[in-house]
């Protein structure tokens, strides 16, 4: 299984310092800019948004070296098949911050949305920052405005993923020993255990929560247990060894045992899947382990289960 958990320990200390004092910062995030003015900060997605307007802009982080594959990619042809006319390419003067801004249309069905894409590649992280709004919207943002906005792009040392756990909607009260090193967009954690904090296959034990929305019935949650785990990347040849259902923290849940293939290494591998249930929403935890160290991870990641509060 290959998960890109990327820890940054480098400062911007130059080129974006004059926005820093005024930048807002989405939680738990190490992009922010200064919003104008309208736009506050979603509790949706991370990022600003301005709700009588219906303009937003949404801010996704991914590693420093995904920049060149992110531009490659951004050709004509690839954004024209999500409904994307390019009307200009250029960059802006964000000091030593390399970018791509991409302007023009996207069209869904009859709806036409304004659209600002901006790629932005620092020493600690790559920046995708998306301004849209409405094209028949009242008041439009001007183009020299949106970029005045993006010209305030900001990057800071990422909090640490313990300081941003505490944005979690649940808490994780055992860790069993692992170390948690990554939060990824407020609603999961990485844990694993081991020195490494980017992990290639399953060499270091990995234990993942996350919560989402939803409450099956219970005539569903089987169904929708094996979806989830379908799911699971990086690994194949998936034999399921048992799938049953079992109370987890006092509420309903699923188990899913199963043996596999590490795609990276062919390696033997367990994987253990629980989902606990609650009433408007769902905790999913995800263990993976060489199948040699499973007898000894496996009560090991129990604890973490049974150590996870809240929803």
């Amino acid at each position: 299984m290959r998960l890109a958990l990327v820890l940054a320990a480098v400062l911007l200390s130059t080129g974006l310092a004059r926005a820093a004092d005024d930048a807002v910062f989405p939680r738990g995030a190490s992009v922010g800019l200064v919003p104008p003015d309208g736009m506050t900060e979603s509790t949706a997605f991370s990022g600003f948004a301005d709700a009588a307007k219906g303009s937003a802009i949404l801010i996704v982080e991914m590693p420093p070296q995904a920049y060149d594959q992110v531009v490659a990619g951004f050709t004509d042809a690839a954004l024209a098949t999500k409904g994307i006319l390019v009307e200009e390419r250029t960059s802006l003067p964000l000091g030593d911050v390399k970018n791509t801004l991409v302007t023009g249309r996207q069209h869904a069905g009859t709806v036409v949305a304004r659209k600002w894409i901006l790629v932005a590649g620092a020493p600690t992280a790559t920046a995708l920052v998306t301004v849209q709004e409405p094209s028949d919207g009242s008041a439009p943002m001007s183009d020299e405005a949106v970029r005045k906005t993006l010209e305030t792009l900001t990057f800071r040392q990422p909090p640490s993923p313990d300081e941003q756990a505490g944005n979690l909607p649940f808490k994780l009260e055992n860790r069993a020993g692992f170390r948690l090193v990554k939060v990824v967009g407020n609603t999961a954690a990485i844990l694993t255990d081991g020195p490494k904090d980017m992990i290639e296959g399953a060499e270091q034990a990995v234990f993942v929560v996350g919560v989402g929305p939803g409450a099956p019935r219970e005539d569903e949650r089987q169904q929708f247990a094996l979806r989830a785990f379908s799911s699971v990347p990086g690994v194949k040849d998936v034999r399921i060894e048992r799938a049953e259902p079992l109370r987890i923290g006092g509420q309903p849940g699923f188990e899913i045992l199963a043996n596999g293939k590490d795609i990276a290494t062919g390696g033997d591998v367990k994987v253990v899947q629980w989902i606990r249930f609650g009433q408007t929403a769902y905790i999913r935890m995800l263990g993976v382990v060489k199948s040699a160290g499973f007898p000894d991870y496996y009560p090991r990641f129990r604890s973490i289960r049974d150590g996870v509060a809240g929803h």
